[in-house]
């Protein structure tokens, strides 16, 4: 999500990067070495693979994938460079690193990502225990446990299986592990031979669907004989993704980089005056959108066969009181809102020394501070943590979101972080009257879920909320693949009486 001081908001150009590596199929690496292996085919293992990356056709970086045998294991690391543009500002380049190291026969060891940005730089690991997989976020954090689902695979256990399957028409289902949502992926794959006379490498045409609740993201891979991957065409998020492969040099050839940012913008039915924002607007949502916005203190939502309607206004929403373990929940430090750091309770003991003034003044206070804190001009590469941001000073309304609802929970405010829409009367990348992807905080100030933005500034009538969260990045990301299914159609000014 992005956000320009008080006028443009829209959403991070690294979600991109974050959802292409959650679709994409394992790269693979050639048949296990053994002492009867041929040379040749060794080398074909160790041998790097480069890919362009494009979006719509329009090319975004490139893929570089590398395998090497060591100490009888195989190492595979992705790595996808993006560049991307936004007006205004230069171009912003995205890094993420995907590691995994598994046995000769295929057996996951352990896996990693990496992600660098001028904003965000995390790293997160897994390693396989028994039938359990444990993720560290951080290095001094508490491990996570998941049960591993059967069959698991990582890129080469994938390979060997795909040699394996049969009958070859046959359906494949395996799980993955995807580190942006701290899950684990069920994939289906349908394998087919196929032929082309104008890509004579093309030995099969594997149909991939990623299971997202009861949709699924789907892809068509192309492969040579050994199932190494080729072509990958991605047909989720509202646009196609497309991986080829070709040598160094034309992966990573100098371009001119998208803005991307038009297909997450939702035209406004027709202008809403200024007015009409401060007070109350009732909107409806049609589309085969996946998404069930919350009814909160300031929204109330009617689901209709017809679609969704929303009334929206400073007291619009019949939401219950929350109960003690729903406050408790929003104080919880986490990875992304890390709340006990000493760094925040100190911060918190200079902002606020006033202990007996009430949480509402307490988060105006906070928020005028992040607002001063952070940049005017917004950073659109990466989803930075709270901690992230507060050192960088950079990042656009995802990073002012976190940044203020770690703030209120070290000052013991209950918070969680809104995912939503904000209407923009001002022009936009050459568009006017729009509504674009947001992000807020709604504080818990004794009575009410009161919300706070320090990046455009008051709440107003203008405000959708599609998604409530503790500041995961998997929320946005549920959300964000449902953007581009909403259609606005209507925004009528409710006038009081």
């Amino acid at each position: 999500m992005l956000t320009h001081s008080k006028a443009n908001t829209h959403w991070p150009a690294s979600q991109i990067a974050m959802l292409i590596s959650a679709i994409l199929l394992a790269s693979c690496a050639s048949t296990p070495p053994s002492a009867a292996v041929k040379s040749a085919e060794l080398s074909s293992l160790l041998r790097d693979q480069w890919q362009t990356v494009s979006l719509r056709d329009h090319k975004m970086g490139y893929r570089h994938i590398r395998r090497e045998l060591n100490s009888e294991r195989i190492n595979s690391t992705e790595t996808l460079a993006l560049t991307l543009s936004q007006p205004g500002t230069r171009d912003r380049k995205i890094s993420t690193i995907l590691s995994y190291q598994e046995s000769i026969d295929g057996k996951a060891i352990s896996l990693s990502k990496t992600m660098t940005s001028e904003t965000a730089n995390h790293q997160m690991n897994a390693k396989v225990s028994g039938n359990t997989l444990v993720v560290t976020l951080k290095q001094d954090a508490k491990a996570e446990k998941y049960a591993i689902p059967e069959p698991f695979y990582l890129p080469e256990g994938l390979r060997l299986a795909l040699l394996k399957h049969e009958p070859r028409d046959a359906l494949l289902t395996y799980y993955s592990w995807n580190f942006s949502t701290r899950s684990f992926d069920k994939i289906s794959l349908t394998i087919k031979a196929y032929t082309d006379s104008a890509n004579p490498a093309y030995a099969w045409h594997i149909q991939k669907a990623t299971a997202i609740g009861e949709s699924s993201k789907t892809s068509d891979i192309f492969t040579d004989a050994h199932f190494y991957p080729l072509t990958e065409r991605s047909h989720s998020n509202g646009g196609d993704v497309l991986f080829a492969s070709c040598d160094r040099a034309c992966a990573t050839a100098d371009f001119i980089p998208n803005t991307h940012v038009y297909r997450q913008l939702i035209q406004s039915p027709y202008r809403i005056s200024d007015s009409a924002l401060q007070g109350k607007i009732r909107y409806h949502l049609s589309g085969d959108f996946d998404l069930q916005p919350p009814t909160t203190y300031e929204q109330s939502v009617a689901v209709s066969p017809e679609g969704t309607e929303l009334v929206v206004c400073g007291d619009c929403g019949t939401e219950s009181s929350p109960s003690d373990d729903d406050l408790n929940t929003a104080l919880k430090d986490n990875y992304w809102l890390p709340a006990q750091n000493p760094i925040f309770k100190n911060l918190v003991a200079e902002l606020l020394p006033d202990q007996d003034s009430d949480p509402s003044g307490q988060m105006q206070r906070l928020t005028r501070f992040v607002t001063r804190h952070m940049s005017d001009e917004p950073s659109y590469s990466g989803y930075a943590t709270a901690l992230e941001a507060f050192n960088s000073q950079q990042g656009d309304c995802t990073e002012h979101a976190l940044l203020l609802a770690t703030l209120a929970r070290a000052a013991n405010i209950p918070t969680r972080v809104v995912f939503g829409l904000a209407y923009n009367n001002e022009r936009f990348l050459g568009r006017k009257y729009v509504f674009v992807p947001h992000a807020w905080v709604q504080a818990w100030t004794g009575s009410k879920w009161e919300s706070f933005d320090s990046g455009l500034g008051d709440f107003t009538a203008g405000y959708i909320a599609l998604g409530l969260s503790n500041g995961d990045q998997s929320d946005i990301l549920k959300i964000n693949e449902q953007l581009h299914k909403i259609l606005i159609a209507s925004a009528i000014q409710i006038r009081r009486r």
